[in-house]
This record gives structure tokens, C-alpha cells and sequence, in this order.
């Protein structure tokens, strides 16, 4: 089983700074290991993706948190403009 996290840094609203004490997600897990990459490069995504793919195969579970940024709001009722510049 791989685990992949998109995590683009908010909540609804809300940066995950506020209101998480501890924002490394891929360390959140007791006994799944975790690796942490920047989810804007496809390349080292591709090259996360391959060895999570090869290690859960042989060891169990892994978790991947992907770092992004959320470039639009949440839902209809949440556009995005009040917390984040352009």
C-alpha cells in the first residue's frame, strides 16, 4: 500500500501552520515510513513514486506527502481570495 498525501498547505481556509502542531505529515506515522517531495516536480514525483512502488512490495506500506500549493479556492463557497495573494 502506498499512502500518497497531496498536501497543498490549507485547510477549507485555514494554513495547516494554524492549525496542526506538527506539519510533516510523512512523520506522522508511528510504523509507516514516510518520504516527503516537492509535488510540483513531475520528475521527482515520477522518481518517489517508483521506489514507493518497490519498497511497498517488499516491506509494507509507505507513506508520500506531496508538497503543492492550492491555486484556487476550496469549493464554490470558498474562493480563495482572503487568506492568499495572487
Amino acid at each position: 500500500m502506498v499512502y500518497l498525501l497531496e498536501n497543498n498547505n490549507y485547510a477549507m481556509g485555514t494554513s495547516t501552520e494554524r492549525h496542526s502542531a506538527n506539519t510533516s505529515y510523512y512523520r506522522r506515522y508511528d510504523n509507516i515510513p514516510g518520504i516527503q517531495v516537492d509535488g510540483h516536480n513531475v520528475l521527482a514525483m515520477r522518481t518517489v513514486m517508483k521506489f514507493a512502488k518497490e519498497y511497498s512490495l517488499k516491506h509494507g506500506p509507505i507513506m508520500i506527502e506531496a508538497k503543492t500549493y492550492r491555486y484556487h479556492g476550496h469549493s464554490m463557497s470558498d474562493p480563495g481570495l482572503s487568506y492568499r495573494d495572487r
